[in-house]
């Protein structure tokens, strides 16, 4: 799957997901969720979760699906899981401050079972994906084929 995050010119930026079949599926984004979705496809990728936003997107949920009414209650485990570890980068992103392994999990719902190279490559990676975002143009579309492959797997 690629996904396509085109930064707004004259309005909301936008996520789109091409699927191997050529199918997509596409959203308007409040300013909030461009680095939170680079971050999901961080997380999902380094720790092959295949069952979470991305990986539910590539299986044929639209993107809109996930704000339906009921939907948190067909959510796989690893897609609440995936969204529990991503809100606790969110929580470090707003608080500016990185956690160790252990503060991590703590802060995380029900756990997370993050080790310090888990975190170390998923860093790695959204920090990577995050620059690339932050260099586009508005106007511009940056594209990630998803899972992206990290240079050293954590998992």
């Amino acid at each position: 799957m690629i996904i396509q995050l085109k930064k707004g010119r004259d309005g909301p930026s936008t996520l789109a997901c091409v699927r191997p079949d050529g199918s997509r599926t596409w959203a308007h984004l409040h300013p909030f969720f461009p680095v939170h979705d680079l971050t999901h496809c961080a997380v999902e990728s380094v720790l092959q979760i295949g069952q979470a936003f991305f990986g539910l997107v590539r299986s044929g949920w639209a993107i809109d699906d996930f704000a339906s009414p009921g939907t948190a209650h067909r959510l796989p485990a690893e897609a609440v899981r995936a969204e529990r570890i991503v809100g606790v980068f969110d929580l470090e992103r707003a608080s500016g401050r990185a956690y160790t392994a252990a503060e991590f999990n703590a802060a995380a719902p029900g756990g997370a079972a993050i080790t310090e190279a888990d975190l170390a490559a998923i860093r790695s990676l959204r920090d990577e994906l995050h620059a690339r975002w932050i260099a586009l143009a508005p106007g511009q579309t940056l594209e990630i084929p998803f899972p992206v492959i990290p240079l050293t797997p954590a998992r």
